[in-house]
Formats: C-alpha cells, sequence, structure tokens
C-alpha cells in the first residue's frame, strides 16, 4: 500500500484536520499563560467589590463577584480572596504576589462579611488567630 493512497481516504484526512485543529490551540498565546483569564476578571472584580457591604452574607458576595480566586478556612471565619490587579504570574500562592495583586473579603463564622482589604485581614488575623482548620 503506497503512503498516498494511506493519506488520500476521507477519514484518515479528518482525522489529521482534527489533529492539527486540537494542536493550534496548543500554541495560539491565550492558553501560554495560566493567569490569563483571571487578569481578564480584574477589571469586573475591582467593579463589583464597590458594591461590597458589611453585613452581606457568602451567597450575596458569590452572586456580585462570583467564585473566588482563593478560599482560606479559619476557627473564628473564613476569607476570600479576589484577584483585583493585573501580574503575579510568576511564583507560588504562598508568596507576597498574593498580598499585593489580591483583595481579601473576611467573613465570621455566620458567613457575613465583617470587613475586607489587607489590612482588615491582617489586622483580623492579629486578633483572632491564623489557626486555619
Amino acid at each position: 500500500m503506497k503512503l498516498n493512497h494511506l493519506f488520500s481516504t476521507v477519514p484518515t484526512k479528518l482525522f489529521l484536520y482534527l489533529i492539527l485543529f486540537s494542536l493550534t490551540g496548543c500554541f495560539s498565546g491565550k492558553g501560554s499563560n495560566p493567569y490569563s483569564e483571571v487578569d481578564e476578571k480584574v477589571d469586573d472584580n475591582t467593579k463589583n467589590l464597590m458594591s461590597l457591604a458589611v453585613g452581606m452574607t457568602k451567597g450575596q458576595v458569590f452572586d456580585l463577584i462570583g467564585i473566588a480566586n482563593v478560599v482560606e478556612g479559619y476557627d473564628w471565619g473564613s476569607v476570600w480572596k479576589y484577584k483585583t490587579r493585573k501580574g503575579g504570574s510568576q511564583g507560588t500562592l504562598a508568596d507576597k504576589s498574593i498580598s499585593q495583586t489580591y483583595t481579601p473579603i473576611v467573613f465570621d463564622n455566620t458567613d457575613r462579611v465583617i470587613g475586607y482589604g489587607d489590612k482588615f485581614y491582617a489586622q483580623t488575623l492579629s486578633d483572632l488567630g491564623a489557626g486555619q482548620f
């Protein structure tokens, strides 16, 4: 069987086109940075955080902003962090870029917002402790 004949059949051509089509997504610029989709939401997150209020429930915050980028649980409550500054695509989640590019929303143990922002978050950890569960 000649090689020309093998590649001239319809199922083989279709298979080759599908492989080429799927590979183009692998090499496009959009999929190369895992943070690119998160960066696209930064403007929306910042705008939506302007409507945040103390006393809101987790459900209200979720309806307003959506799924948090980072979630932390403590014995006194929890913290949701939303990306509000672009960048920070280098390093791990444990590095300083989290505090520089994410805004924390602090919930008490009744799942209500008690405050937000880096200073409030740091003060809460100082007052109530950082013992995560």
